[in-house]
């Protein structure tokens, strides 16, 4: 009897990317104030700017290069230059910044583990804090920039807050298109997960039916199964196929995989701050994602409409609404989390989660003992790790101190904003995590060492190193190719091109001997298996990491 071949399997890296609200303090008789404000934070960014390149918006499919080039009057398929996505700017500790339809983007470095995520993440925001503080520094009170992190303003537009996990390409071709039961499964657990990731929102948006209070600030902005795109009709499970991987068909430097590389990306999370449901967020989606390459995929946890399944279960903060299964069994979010969880403490039994997720034992865990506190309706204890419990019991103390206030009242649409803005004087968020309000994942020290460098277990590592030593000799960056201007012994100039097409490799381990003993720059390149670009391909078109919430 042939033995089935093991399934190919990869590291589940993890990246985010973040789109803010922000504007203006004061009415303006202009209009909108984004645009001012994005780019007046954008400038108080230090980072290495990327050369605005032609590239097309919403996916890389032929039919979207060819619809945004119609729009802007392209005469052929090319990909043309959208201004939506603009000023991109890599730093030397991994991340990136960059506008996005007028509103500052923020990009997290790769890292392999959901703590160092949160750590991660956190060292983000703290620098988009900086970026803020300088900002207002010369501005006057009723003109200073706010920024909210809450992807939506109350008003019908919702902003992007995308989570990224490295898969094979063989298990994202069954996912997207081979093997619908995956699909479902994955959009199963997703619609379910907002017990987890749920950030609160007062009311309800976007055509849906009014609430007093939703746990998924995205729920009402997820209108279909599956789809790219990613500023309309959003979808549960998103498809853009868009692996940020170097050439598919080649590998070049050290550490290159033999494994094709894909991307699931996460689209219908919202922007948490509490460490506790940032941790299973970034954990719980590695987890899954690991029993997605391995197969491990139950058909009886499929959901009837997961659709209708995310806005009931988003609506009803009792946590006692039902959906029903495929098979007609009617389930609560938490019940079906805890079904979720039974198959992954036995894939983690198989070995699957061994060397792939790191602190998978405590990530188990701290997902079960979760659990446990919201089936036992426990919300002193749970508000303590997540954000839309948080938010609802300062709220309904708000509303019993003064009994006057009511769900729609001003003042309590004002805390939901304020609950969740950068700025520490007036974020509700920080105030109570101040308070001892709130359950820490990561410690402060974790925090400033993501502040200071790149992750040193990830190509972030040498892309952070390499923009640190080239300085202004970076032509153009991107997360996985970094070209440089050098110059050949004639004194004429030649680009030179690192690509890093993997996403766990080029670590420090790796690469920082590489680093330690090149005496010049041209050394160095030499040793990361750079390679020489000719100048008339300088122009060539390339796709940029995200467009949009």
């Amino acid at each position: 009897m042939t033995r089935a071949p093991e399934p190919e399997r990869l590291p589940k890296i993890i990246g985010a990317d973040i789109e803010v609200c922000n504007f203006l303090a004061g009415k303006d008789g202009d209009g909108s104030t984004c645009r001012e404000a994005a780019a007046t934070l954008l400038g108080e960014i230090d980072g290495l700017p990327r050369t605005e390149r032609r590239h097309a918006t919403s996916c890389n499919c032929r039919e979207c290069v060819a619809r945004w080039g119609q729009a802007y009057g392209a005469v052929s398929s090319e990909p043309v230059y959208d201004p939506q996505d603009r000023g991109r700017k890599f730093l030397t500790n991994g991340a990136c910044f960059y506008i996005d339809l007028d509103h500052l983007e923020i990009c997290l470095p790769e890292v392999r583990s959901a703590r160092d995520f949160v750590a991660a993440k956190r060292a983000a925001l703290l620098l988009a804090r900086r970026a803020l503080v300088g900002a207002n520094a010369s501005r006057p009170w009723d003109r200073r920039i706010v920024v909210l992190l809450n992807n939506s303003d109350g008003y019908g537009h919702s902003y992007g807050s995308h989570y990224n996990f490295l898969v094979t390409r063989s298990c994202w071709d069954r996912l997207f298109g081979r093997k619908l039961h995956y699909l479902l499964w994955l959009g199963a657990y997703q619609a379910s997960a907002a017990v987890l990731f749920g950030a609160g929102k007062v009311g309800s948006e976007n055509g849906v039916r009014p609430v007093p209070y939703s746990l998924s600030v995205r729920a009402d902005f997820i209108e279909v199964l599956l789809g790219p795109q990613t500023t309309y009709q959003r979808p549960l499970c998103n498809s853009r196929d868009e692996p940020l991987c170097g050439d598919p068909y080649r590998s070049t430097g050290p550490a290159r995989s033999e494994v094709k590389k894909a991307r699931s990306h996460v689209i219908c999370f919202d922007h948490g701050l509490a460490d506790g449901g940032v941790f299973l967020t970034a954990g719980v989606g590695q987890i899954v994602h690991a029993m997605l390459e391995h197969g491990r995929v139950n058909p009886t946890l499929l959901l009837e409409d997961p659709l209708d399944a995310l806005l009931r279960w988003s609506q009803d903060p009792t946590l006692t609404a039902a959906a029903e299964l495929l098979d007609g069994k009617r389930v609560t979010a938490v019940e079906l989390q805890r079904l979720f969880l039974a198959e992954a403490r036995d894939s983690a039994a198989r070995g699957d989660l061994q060397g792939i997720v790191p602190g998978w034992e405590e990530i188990l865990d701290y997902w079960e003992a979760t659990l446990g506190m919201l089936a036992a309706r426990d919300l002193p204890a749970f508000s303590r790790r997540l954000d839309w419990a948080l938010k609802l019991r300062i709220l309904e103390e708000a509303m019993r101190e003064r009994p006057e206030l009511t769900w729609e009242s001003p003042e309590i649409k004002h805390l939901d904003m304020m609950y969740s803005s950068l700025d520490e004087a007036d974020g509700l968020f920080w105030a109570l995590e101040g308070a001892g309000e709130t359950e820490r994942i990561v410690g402060d020290d974790e925090v400033a060492r993501f502040v200071k460098g790149p992750p040193e277990d990830t190509r972030a590592w040498t892309r952070g190193e390499l923009l640190k030593r080239a300085g202004a000799r970076v032509d153009d960056v991107d997360w996985d190719r970094i070209r440089l201007r050098t110059h050949d012994r004639s004194g004429r100039a030649r680009y030179r091109v690192v690509d890093l097409p993997d996403p766990a490799g080029f670590s420090r381990e790796e690469t920082a001997p590489a680093f330690g003993s090149a005496r010049t720059l041209d050394e160095l390149l030499g040793r990361l298996g750079a390679t020489t670009e000719e100048t008339d391909r300088r122009h060539a078109g390339a796709w940029s990491h995200s467009h949009g919430g």
